[in-house]
């Protein structure tokens, strides 16, 4: 797993201003910002969480339709999935540092995953 993390080029850029945010990349693409951490992890903790979630999901050919977005709690607390496997819950904190409604952001990652992740699947490691 250690390889194909390295072969795909994924890369937790902490931000510069007090390492409030982390900034998930994939072969150089920018994926989500991520500005709050979940339950007892830290933003950095969260990442990684998400980056290995994100190795897993991309060892084979990836389309959009499988990459999915379900309402847990109605406008405050939406689940991404990828391939039917969590990757990541979008909650009111993570709305709140984004300036942005629940609904809002969740759609946003959505549109970011699925515009980045089937293209990047499709591409063989470097």
């Amino acid at each position: 797993m250690r390889k194909l993390l390295c072969l795909l080029g994924i890369v937790l850029a902490v931000g510069a201003f007090a390492q409030n945010f982390v900034d998930i990349t994939i072969g150089g693409k920018f994926i989500m910002r991520l500005r709050a951490g979940y339950g007892n992890l830290t933003v950095q903790e969260r990442a990684r969480v998400v980056e290995e979630r994100l190795v897993e999901a991309l060892g084979e050919r990836l389309r959009e339709d499988q990459i999915t977005l379900k309402e847990v709690r109605k406008d405050a607390q939406y689940e991404i999935y990828v391939r039917g496997r969590l990757l990541i819950t979008v909650t009111q904190a993570d709305a709140d540092a984004a300036k942005m409604r629940v609904k809002q952001l969740a759609e946003h990652w959505l549109k970011q995953l699925r515009r980045t992740l089937p293209e990047l699947s499709a591409q063989p490691p470097q």
